[in-house]
């Protein structure tokens, strides 16, 4: 993880900004996939309770090229500035960025109540009693089941020290840190 790639996310008056933030981590996602790297990590450095329009890659220097060289953003060049790989900053923290679900979604508690392991006004107590999830969070539609769906985000507060791991085709990981500067 010496290594960092920013793709920025430019305004546009047709698009919102989420909109085509959206789109770069759905492609992002993809172009990882088929990649089959595990060492590419994220982070959203604008990121408070809106991941921003700013994505930041980690990875080795020929790991980011290697991405870069798939041609994954070419439907979104014009709406987005991508840098080219340059070094992690010495003086750099470091943050985990993970994904985070919540405990009972609708679609949880609508299973549980078809196979009779909760009665249906049970589960309409939890869904009225519940607290909404607030994190940052990407709209992201499911390669398998088609399916539209948030992909809530948590990083980390920085830390001194990196912690070595895998990251997923999200770049997202429970255990490894990214630079954070």
């Amino acid at each position: 993880m010496d290594h960092y790639i920013d793709i920025q996310v430019l305004p546009d008056p047709e698009f919102k900004a989420t909109t085509l933030l959206n789109a770069v981590y759905s492609k992002l996602h993809r172009a990882l996939v088929s990649l089959g790297r595990d060492d590419i990590g994220v982070s959203f450095p604008e990121a408070a309770k809106a991941p921003g329009s700013l994505i930041r890659l980690h990875s080795g220097k020929a790991g980011l090229e290697n991405l870069m060289a798939l041609g994954w953003l070419k439907a979104l060049r014009d709406y987005t500035e991508v840098s080219a790989p340059a070094p992690v900053p010495e003086n750099a923290g470091f943050v985990r960025v993970q994904r985070v679900q919540p405990k009972q979604t609708a679609a949880r508690l609508r299973r549980a109540v078809k196979r009779n392991s909760m009665p249906e006004r049970e589960a309409e107590a939890i869904l009225a009693s519940r607290a909404p999830l607030k994190k940052p969070y990407f709209r992201l539609q499911s390669e398998s089941t088609g399916q539209s769906f948030p992909l809530f985000i948590e990083q980390s507060k920085p830390q001194e020290y990196p912690v070595e791991g895998t990251y997923n085709t999200y770049g997202l990981s429970q255990i490894a840190t990214v630079p954070w500067f």
